[in-house]
This record gives structure tokens, sequence and C-alpha cells, in this order.
């Protein structure tokens, strides 16, 4: 378990925009490992983890998207069943909410990853760490 730097941005449900959004991270560089977007119209929340969130803010802000950064749990759990409410779980036990959670795996791979967002991060991360 890691504390990952999660960016939120704000941007046009309409064609073209996610693309143009990618391809610029893509142009410097920065891979997405998490990828979290959200059927609202007309602009709607893209919540993503990057390899370098200095540099995809960067992008935003040339591209005139609002973005907000926070921290979130960054998790690999097992890819079987039960993993998840494994963890979850023991956050519940504690008092701390999972107020959004989006993950990513690889077809094959034995790990998923999955980023929360959680009402209290440093009790979270003592609860899991």
């Amino acid at each position: 378990m890691t504390i990952a730097r999660q960016l939120t941005v704000m941007l046009e449900n309409r064609p073209g925009k996610l693309a143009e959004l990618a391809s610029e991270l893509a142009r410097v560089a920065v891979n997405i490992s998490a990828l979290m977007l959200i059927d609202v119209k007309p602009v709607g929340p893209v919540r993503m983890v990057v390899s370098n969130p200095e540099a995809a803010r960067k992008v935003c802000d040339v591209l005139g998207l609002t973005v907000v950064e926070e921290n979130v749990l960054a998790i690999k759990v097992s890819d079987k069943p039960g993993a998840l409410g494994k963890i979850t779980r023991k956050l519940a036990e504690k008092g701390i909410n999972v107020e959004y959670a989006y993950g990513s795996i690889v077809k094959g791979a034995d790990r998923a990853l999955i980023v929360l967002g959680v009402s209290d991060l440093p009790a979270a991360e003592k609860v899991l760490g």
C-alpha cells in the first residue's frame, strides 16, 4: 500500500476531449496507471493516478482544465475473490469510510491496483500499513 497523488480534472464530456488529454500527457511521457471517468454532462470529473503529477498538471494548465490534487490510497491486491472485501472490512472496523474507488488490472496479472478515496487518510494508512 502506498499513498499516491491523484489528479481530478474537470473535462467536457464530448468526443475527443479525453483523447486530447491522454495524447498531451503521452507527448510529455506521463503514464496513466489508473483512471476513472464518470458519465456526467456537460463537464465531469476524470480522476487519475499518473507517473508524473507535476507534468500532468502543467499539461492541464496549458489545456485550460481545472485540476484538483489530493492524496489517495493505492493498494495492490491479489486478483482473487475476497481481496477487496478484506481491505475494506479493516477500514470499516475502524470507522473509515471509502468515499470512492476505482481499479486497474491487466489480464493475466496476479495483482490489481485499487485506488481508494477515504474519509481519514492517515488512519487508513495506519490500518493497512
